[in-house]
């Protein structure tokens, strides 16, 4: 990775946290049931069992269930279905301890899959249109995480930015907006910047 790439790294990152700071204090404050109904199977299965306050930043939630907190934006994927699974990072080998799963990094409580703990966030390991997905190291996604009812979850940014390299189609829009920020000369960027704000910003 280049100084340039850096930079627009970290620039995407402050914008996405902007935005999201956003959405958590304009987004309505009725969770999306099944979201919810993963909750409250988690407390039992996962965090009880790992001795884990969920209110405790020492975990995440991965994957697209914080998209869920966010309406505007599941709109803009066009991400109509509702959440299949729910998927844990517990990073810390005393929790896994914790939980008699000493030396395991994935616990799977659940017959179908539904909820599942990891130890390391790192999706090319599920294969097929993921192999070829890198995303960044766990700890720095676990510091980044934003706290909302209750739970920590991953940021909007490494959100999108595992599935703007995994290029859904569904997802094509907003690689298409990111793409063409990260290519736009100094100049531009203001006016890409506007763009998108105006696409994830909540409508009154």
């Amino acid at each position: 990775m280049n100084l340039t790439e850096i930079y627009l790294n970290l620039f995407l990152e402050d914008f996405f946290h902007q935005i999201q700071e956003e959405f958590l204090l304009n987004e309505a404050e009725s969770l999306d049931p099944q979201l919810k109904d993963l909750l409250d199977q988690a407390n039992e299965i996962v965090f009880d069992k790992f001795k884990i306050d969920p209110k405790n930043k020492v975990y995440f939630i991965a994957g697209s269930a914080a998209l869920y907190l966010f309406p505007q934006v599941r709109a803009k994927l066009d991400l109509k279905g509702t959440i299949g699974d729910l998927d844990i990072v517990i990073p810390d080998d005393k929790y896994w301890e914790n939980a008699g799963l000493g030396g395991q990094t994935i616990y799977r409580p659940k017959e179908n899959n539904s909820i599942e703990v990891f130890k390391k966030w790192d999706p090319s390991k599920a294969g097929g249109q993921y192999a070829n997905v890198r995303v960044r190291d766990t700890s720095k996604i676990l510091s980044k995480a934003f706290f909302k009812e209750g739970y920590w979850f991953m940021s909007l940014f490494d959100i999108l930015n595992y599935k703007v390299k995994l290029d859904r189609e569904k997802e094509k829009e907003i690689v298409n907006i990111i793409s063409k920020y990260k290519e736009g000369s100094i100049e531009d960027r203001k006016a890409f910047m506007d763009d998108i704000i105006s696409r994830f910003k909540t409508t009154s």
